[in-house]
């Protein structure tokens, strides 16, 4: 067997290059493009079926802002409208980004599909500790919690949130972090570019102050380097529905747990370690059940038929 890692194997950011129609230089610019008409169209449709749904009788009409957690219209439009972005993404790689049949999946991970085993056995240990750390520091920040009225609106959010919410993660974790990285990968060896440009987007999409915005940053540079080491987005999503999902789910009892504006900065002494140590037990996981070195990330071929390739193959390539 060859010391040399073999060509067929690649790192998250860079499986465009494995195919020559894909590393184009115009790929990513058209991939973009057409993603973003995509969204802009699903967005519309979601809008209008909205408007049609809060015709009927007995349902609320939505705020303008879209921000009331005890408005299932609210939570509905919400988080459907940026849902949305996930089959745009999906479907502008597959249409002009040089990527069908047994390529079509690498924008998941480098086994080219969505590693279920992987974000399940993840989500197991992730969701309750954020359930946990969330639900003490609402306790501690003195958010009121009380139980409304309408029985029949909480019971519809709660079922929203459990449905919506990882769409929702998901698409977001597609946008900022699974486009920007294998974008920039056709162009540029180094993750970084991919995972540090779309910071100032990501951060720019939420309406916190500058200790809010610490916050959601450090987030966002944590799961485009978790994406890079895992070799796909799965756990990054994880991790991002384990903290909307269990936070959701309060805001009906304590609206202020999705309330975006101000932040007290004390509560980065938990959010932000929670994230790092988050990650690094993730990361550290990982590179244990791939038997790969603390630093090396995950190489794939960016299409199913590598789950074919005998174990010790994949893992000199992956050493390489």
């Amino acid at each position: 067997m060859t010391s040399t890692a073999s060509p067929l194997f690649l790192p998250y950011h860079r499986l465009a290059r494995l195919r020559p129609e894909a590393a184009r230089w115009w790929r990513p610019l058209l991939v973009v493009i057409v993603a973003a008409v995509i969204a802009l169209v699903l967005f519309a449709i979601v809008l209008v079926g909205g408007l049609l749904v809060s015709l009927l009788p007995g349902v609320p009409d939505p705020s303008p802002e879209l921000d009331d957690p005890r408005n299932p219209m609210d939570t509905a439009l919400g988080l459907a409208t940026l849902a949305v972005m996930t089959p745009a993404v999906l479907w502008a790689y597959r249409f002009v980004g040089g990527r069908r049949g047994a390529a079509a999946g690498s924008l998941h991970s480098v086994a080219g599909r969505f590693r279920w085993s992987l974000a399940l056995r993840a989500a197991a240990v992730v969701i309750p500790v954020f359930a946990v750390v969330n639900g003490a520091s609402v306790v501690f920040s003195g958010a009121s919690f009380d139980v409304p009225q309408q029985r029949g609106a909480v019971v519809a959010i709660l079922l929203i949130v459990v449905v919506a919410v990882p769409l929702q993660c998901a698409a977001e974790e597609y946008v900022f972090r699974a486009l920007p990285m294998q974008v920039c990968g056709i162009w540029l060896r180094s993750p970084l570019w991919g995972i540090l440009l779309p910071v100032p987007l990501f951060v720019l999409g939420h309406e916190y102050d500058v200790w809010g915005q610490v916050d959601i940053a450090v987030f966002a540079v944590a799961m485009g380097l978790l994406a890079w080491k895992t070799g796909g987005i799965e756990l990054p999503i994880v991790v991002h529905t384990a903290n909307n999902l269990t936070l959701f789910l309060m805001s009906p009892f304590a609206p202020a747990t999705v309330a975006q504006g101000s932040v007290d900065p004390r509560m980065l002494l938990i959010s932000i370690p929670i994230t790092v140590l988050t990650t690094l037990g993730l990361w550290a996981w990982v590179s244990r059940r791939e038997g790969i070195g603390f630093l090396t990330p995950v190489r794939g071929a960016g299409r199913s038929e590598a789950a074919r390739v005998p174990a010790g193959a994949v893992l000199h390539s992956m050493n390489g």
